[in-house]
């Protein structure tokens, strides 16, 4: 072999084992790269998690203490009807409504809280989290509890649900199969019903997203 091809033979061993090398570390670069996203990823979850329990622990505070001055804050207003639907509440409240393009402003929300409260069955926020353990959230994304009375027609439901950045809380009541058995020539042993709320965190306060009722 000449000296030239020797020395070209060794440049192009050379110039391979180079490449190969360079391949392998932006593969382990890459692969980094995905640890670590991966591994904020999680992390953010876990500190959006927190958060989201911590202000269910003050939702609850709130509406355990029926105190309007923290119960508004949850509310972005004014509220469209698209995310609150309110009817027929009372001839003042309707008129005001009305009157505003069907939006709710924190004015009329607040001076009529106690008719809005009952229209929601609000007092039943205070026995959804009485049904389930807040903390049981910290390895849970959902929370069921239901509640039967022997001998009655209705059993409450209650139902809380993470998703992401945004949290599902759901009451309501359902017919009692028990007694429907039991009492077979009653047509109607319960009125049903249920109020589900969504609500998205939005920097470290949860507001709501929309209120839906069925029944």
């Amino acid at each position: 072999m000449s000296k030239f091809c020797y020395i070209i033979l060794v440049f192009i061993l050379a110039f391979s084992a180079c490449t190969e090398r360079s391949g392998k570390d932006e593969g382990s670069a890459g692969s980094s790269g995905k640890g670590n996203n991966k591994f904020r990823s999680g992390t953010l979850a876990a500190d959006q998690k927190k958060l989201i329990i911590a202000e269910l622990k003050q939702m609850q505070e709130a509406f355990g203490d029926k105190d309007i001055n923290l119960i508004e804050k949850y509310f972005n207003f004014p509220l469209a009807e698209s995310t609150l639907s309110i009817y027929d509440l009372n001839e003042d409240f309707d008129q005001a409504r009305k009157a505003n393009g069907n939006k709710i402003s924190k004015e009329l929300f607040i001076r009529n809280f106690n008719d809005i409260y009952d229209y929601f069955q609000m007092g039943s926020f205070n026995d959804l989290f009485k049904a389930v353990k807040l903390d049981d959230l910290k390895h849970k994304n959902e929370l069921s509890s239901e509640n039967h009375t022997e001998d009655e027609g209705c059993y409450s439901l209650y139902h809380l649900k993470i998703e992401g950045d945004t949290v599902k809380l759901q009451y309501g009541t359902n017919s009692d199969q028990a007694f429907r058995a039991a009492h077979p020539d009653e047509e109607e042993v319960c009125s049903e019903s249920s109020f589900e709320w969504t609500f998205k965190l939005e920097g470290k306060q949860l507001r709501l997203v929309r209120e839906l009722t069925a029944g």
